[in-house]
């Protein structure tokens, strides 16, 4: 009898991170790409294992509304992920970065990145130290 080889699979793309409190305790959600253009958002439990809540919308921003609303009682909060800079002429201000940039920021050895979806070499920088721990622990 042969065996069927399986293929590994990969979760979708994790684009932010926020928490809420759950009983007592903190919580950390996901937001990840799935298929085509659809982001949705992932509990994470306690053996490390993530749960799809029914909370995704078809952009970020609608996302983010969203969670907002359904965890406001809980305490909704993103995770401070820092400021994106573009390159070569960086912006004044910035503006507030997403745990996947401030991720592809920290895989660097300069902390410059290309990000395809603006076409730019860009920075994050002042990312929480929440972001930094919780970036550590999962590229583990």
């Amino acid at each position: 009898m042969t065996s069927i080889p399986t293929e590994k699979i990969t979760p979708a793309k994790l684009i932010h991170a926020a928490s809420f409190f759950n009983g007592g305790s903190s919580c950390y959600l996901f937001l990840r790409k799935k298929a085509g253009d659809h982001f949705a958002w992932f509990e994470e439990l306690e053996n490390g294992e993530e749960r799809e809540t029914p909370v995704s919308a078809p952009t970020i921003e609608e996302s983010l509304r969203l969670a907002a609303r359904h965890w406001k009682a809980q305490f909704f909060r993103t995770v401070i992920c820092g400021f994106r800079y573009t390159l070569p002429e960086r912006d004044e201000h910035g503006i507030n970065a997403l745990y996947h940039q401030m991720a592809a920021s920290l895989s660097t050895m300069n902390g410059i990145y290309y990000d395809e979806e603006l076409g730019n070499n860009c920075f994050v920088q002042n990312a929480s130290d929440e972001a930094f721990r919780l970036w550590k622990r999962l590229k583990k």
